[in-house]
């Protein structure tokens, strides 16, 4: 689903150099989860490991994939603020991650940034 929902904009590599025909995605699926494959991915391997009653294998896999994607998330997203740098910080701020505890480095920003109220 997110990979035919993003067509050609979507690639298994990040992309630290925006193409031409790159364009962030914000509808369909994309309109609730900013990563939908990695979420897919993420709950699809714990998923058999829990399926097979496996309870070792399960917290493996969420362990090892979430380890993954704490790492992949963040520096993902900071490719994507170059290359959508307004448009980016606006979807993430009403889109979720959708993998328990990730934060991505623009939640991270917004903590440490003093509020413009002080």
């Amino acid at each position: 689903l997110a990979m035919a929902t993003c067509g050609e904009s979507f690639n298994h590599l990040i992309q630290l150099a925006k193409k031409q025909n790159h364009v962030l995605v914000t509808r369909g699926i994309y309109g609730y989860l900013r990563h939908p494959s990695y979420v897919g991915f993420y709950y699809w391997s714990v998923g058999t490991q829990l399926f097979l009653c496996n309870p070792l294998s399960s917290f493996l896999f969420a362990a090892a994939a979430w380890k993954f994607f704490q790492i992949r998330i963040p520096y993902e997203e900071e490719s994507l603020i170059q290359h959508f740098p307004d448009e980016y910080i606006a979807y993430a701020a009403r889109t979720w991650i959708g993998i328990p505890f990730i934060r991505s480095g623009i939640e991270v920003m917004n903590l440490e940034t003093p509020s413009k109220r002080d």
